[in-house]
C-alpha cells in the first residue's frame, strides 16, 4: 500500500488561530498575564491538532531515502515489461537522484553521493530507453508505416499536453532528419518571435499524395497549424514512379477506418494526481511482470550486476545490413545465453529507429557525411538508375495532389512555405541536377500562382558535407543550419507570437 501525507490545511490552521484570537480579545482585560494565558492557549489548540493529525511520512535524512529509492528502482528494473512498469523504474530513479543530490555540500557524504548521482543517471536514462522500446499496442488500427504511426501518437499527445502547433513541419524523411523544431523555435526567438510552438510530422517517404492526405483527411480543422512549412525536394513531386508508401497507406486498416469517419485519437486520460509522499508500490508492476517476480523485497543495487548488464547493440535494418557505428546501450537481462551482439528492427524496414524521435517529431542524425567512408559501405547510386527518379514525370497525381493541398490551404486560411532542401554535390549529377532546375522552375511557376511560398535551398550548401548523413539527408547540425536561415527569412509569413 502507497504511503500518504495527511498534513493541517492551511485554511484550518487560520481557523484556529482566528478562533483562539477571538477568545483573547473578549477578555476583560488586556493585561500581560491574559496575554501569556492567551499566547498558551493559541499554542495547546496547536499542540492538539499535530497530536490529533500525525504525518504519516517518515523523517528520514537524504541519504538514507536516496539509496532506499535506488534499491526499489532496482528492484522494480528486474520485472518490468510493460511500458508502465518501466515508467515506474524510472520514476524511483528521478527519487534517489533528487534525493542523494540534496545532501549539502559540508557533507562528509557529498563527494561519495555525487558519485552516487552520476551512476543514478545512467541508469534513468537506460530506463526511459527501456520505456520507450517496450511500446504499447496502437490506440487505433495500422497505417503499415511504423514512423507514421510513431510520429502520429506522439502529435496527437503532444496536441493533448500543448494544443496544435503554432508551426507544423511536414515532409519526408528528409524533413524528419532535416528541420530541427527546438533549434527553429530559439532562432525565431533571437528574431523576437519568441513562444513558438513547433512540431515535426514528417514521415519516410513521404509523397505530395501522402501530405496531402496528412492535412486534409488525417488532422480536423482544430488540430491544424497556424503556419506549414513543407520541407522536402524533387522525388516527392515523380508522378512517374509507384508512390509505394501512399498504396500501402491506402491498403491499410487504419486507412480504412478513417475513410468510414474514425479519425485517430488516444484514449482518454485517467486523473493525474501526485501525494506529497511519492513512493514506487510494488502493486503498479503489471500482473504478469509480479508472477515472473519471485521476491517482494528490496534489493541491493549491487546485486543487479549479476542478473542485467550493459551491452552495446547494434541496430540492424533492411537499409543498415552492417552494424552502425552509433550503437546503442542496452539493459539486457543474463539468461545463461551471450547477450545479442544485434537488434534486428524487423517491423520496421526504413532504416530509422523511433527510439531517437524527440518530443517535437524530429530525428537528429550525428553522422557526418564522408565519401570516401561512405561508399565503402553503401553503393554509389546514380541519377539514370535511381528508382526515385526513374521513370519521372511531373505530370500525374503529385501535382493534383499540389494543387488540392494549395486550395486546402486557402481555404483554411493557414499559410503554406515549401522549402527544397539541400542536397551534396556529390549527389547531383547530372541526371540530378537536371531534375532539381526543373522542378525549381515548376515550383516557381506554382508559387507564382499563388497559393504557397518557394523557399529554395537545394543548391545552398553543396560543398558543405559536414552538413549531411547521407548524400541527400541532413544531419543534425545541417538541420540546425536549416532552422537557422528560415527563421531569417522575410517572406515566411510567420504567426504573430501569442500573448
Amino acid at each position: 500500500m502507497s504511503n500518504f501525507c495527511l498534513r493541517l490545511p492551511g485554511v484550518a490552521t487560520v481557523a484556529l488561530l482566528t478562533f483562539a484570537a477571538g477568545s483573547s480579545s473578549i477578555s476583560p482585560s488586556d493585561t500581560s498575564e491574559n496575554r501569556t494565558s492567551s499566547a498558551t492557549t493559541n499554542s495547546a489548540s496547536l499542540t492538539v491538532v499535530s497530536d490529533q493529525i500525525p504525518s504519516n511520512c517518515p523523517q528520514i535524512d537524504s541519504f538514507t531515502k536516496a539509496i532506499t529509492k535506488a534499491a526499489s528502482a532496482a528492484n522494480l528494473a528486474q520485472s518490468a515489461q510493460s511500458p508502465q512498469d518501466w515508467d515506474l523504474v524510472v520514476v524511483g530513479w528521478l527519487q534517489a537522484i533528487e534525493a542523494m543530490q540534496s545532501i549539502p555540500p559540508d557533507s562528509p557524504k557529498r563527494a561519495y553521493a555525487q558519485k552516487k548521482v552520476g551512476e543514478y543517471f545512467r541508469n534513468l536514462d537506460i530506463a526511459q530507453q527501456k520505456a520507450k522500446t517496450t511500446s504499447p499496442p496502437l490506440p487505433f488500427p495500422t497505417f503499415n508505416n511504423p514512423i507514421f504511426e510513431e510520429q502520429l501518437v506522439l502529435y496527437l499527445s503532444y496536441t493533448a499536453a500543448l494544443g496544435p502547433p503554432d508551426i507544423l513541419i511536414v515532409g519526408s524523411s528528409r524533413a524528419l532528419v532535416g528541420v530541427d523544431p527546438q533549434q527553429l523555435q530559439q532562432a525565431l526567438a533571437r528574431q523576437g518571435k519568441g513562444g513558438m510552438r513547433i512540431f515535426n510530422f514528417a514521415v519516410n517517404g513521404a509523397t505530395a499524395q501522402f501530405i496531402d492526405f496528412q492535412l486534409r483527411q488525417l488532422l480536423s480543422a482544430q488540430q491544424l497549424p497556424r503556419l506549414i512549412i513543407w520541407a522536402d525536394g524533387v522525388r516527392a513531386f515523380n508522378s512517374g514512379r509507384v508512390d509505394r508508401t501512399f498504396r500501402s497507406l491506402t491498403a491499410s486498416a487504419g486507412y480504412q477506418r478513417l475513410l468510414a469517419g474514425d479519425r485517430p485519437r488516444l484514449p482518454q486520460p485517467l486523473p493525474n494526481t501526485t501525494d506529497g509522499c511519492p513512493t514506487i508500490p510494488l502493486s503498479g508492476i503489471s500482473s504478469t511482470s509480479k508472477a515472473k517476480s519471485t521476491d517482494s523485497e528490496l534489493i541491493p543495487t549491487t546485486e543487479i550486476s549479476g542478473r542485467w548488464r550493459l551491452t552495446r547493440v547494434s541496430f540492424e535494418t533492411t537499409s543498415n545490413p552492417i552494424p552502425a557505428p552509433s550503437e546503442r546501450l542496452l539493459l539486457t537481462q543474463l539468461t545463461g545465453i551471450t547477450a545479442p551482439q544485434r537488434l534486428s528492427l524487423a517491423n520496421n524496414p526504413t532504416g530509422y529507429s523511433t527510439v531517437a524521435i524527440d518530443a517535437n517529431g524530429f530525428l537528429p542524425m550525428e553522422t557526418k557525411f564522408d565519401p570516401k567512408t561512405y561508399y565503402q559501405r553503401n553503393p554509389r547510386v546514380v541519377g539514370r538508375y535511381d528508382g526515385d527518379y526513374q521513370p519521372f514525370s511531373f505530370s500525374g497525381q503529385q501535382t493534383v495532389a499540389l494543387n488540392s493541398i494549395k486550395t486546402f490551404v486557402q481555404q483554411q486560411q493557414v499559410p503554406l512555405v515549401f522549402v527544397n532542401l539541400p542536397v551534396t554535390r556529390d549527389y547531383l549529377d547530372a541526371v540530378r541536377l537536371t531534375r532539381e532546375r526543373q522542378f525549381r522552375q515548376l515550383m516557381q511557376r506554382q508559387a507564382a500562382s499563388g497559393g504557397f511560398v518557394f523557399i529554395d535551398l537545394g543548391e545552398q550548401w553543396v560543398n558543405q558535407n559536414q552538413y549531411f548523413a547521407d548524400p541527400s539527408h541532413l544531419n543534425r547540425y545541417g538541420a540546425a543550419a536549416v532552422s537557422s536561415l528560415l527563421a531569417t527569412k522575410p517572406e515566411i509569413p510567420w504567426p504573430q507570437p501569442r500573448p
